[in-house]
């Protein structure tokens, strides 16, 4: 079986993520990288984009979850990220998500990530 990837980096989103409601009060701006785990060849050996995966598909579905609503955790994000990411590229076998934030409780600290792998 082939082990090919395709790899969405830095989604921009606004989310309202956090554990305290001040932390949710206002939109943070979250990175989201997604890795879909797919069979390239096909695409490739006709250089025909109907056979892959539809990487604009994707980022719509992965920012339209993680900016709707608010959550308390990073975590969750991601897990929504990639349920979205599975759902809008059908031919994927699994997905691989990463969450980015600056957190702002933790000012001393560059940033946070989550990373998750989903599989069909």
């Amino acid at each position: 079986m082939k082990r090919d990837f395709v790899w969405l980096m830095g989604i921009d989103c606004h989310c309202r993520v956090g554990v305290s409601a001040q932390e949710r009060a206002r939109r943070q701006k979250i990175l989201i990288d997604v890795g879909l785990e797919v069979d390239a060849a096909a695409a490739a050996e006709r250089d025909d984009f109907r056979r892959a995966a539809d990487y604009w598909a994707v980022e719509k579905a992965v920012r339209a979850q993680a900016e709707a609503g608010e959550r308390a955790l990073l975590e969750t994000v991601a897990e929504r990220a990639a349920a979205a990411a599975l759902k809008a590229a059908p031919a994927a076998r699994a997905a691989t998500v990463r969450a980015h934030k600056k957190p702002a409780v933790m000012p001393r600290t560059r940033e946070v990530f989550v990373e998750i792998r989903r599989e069909r």
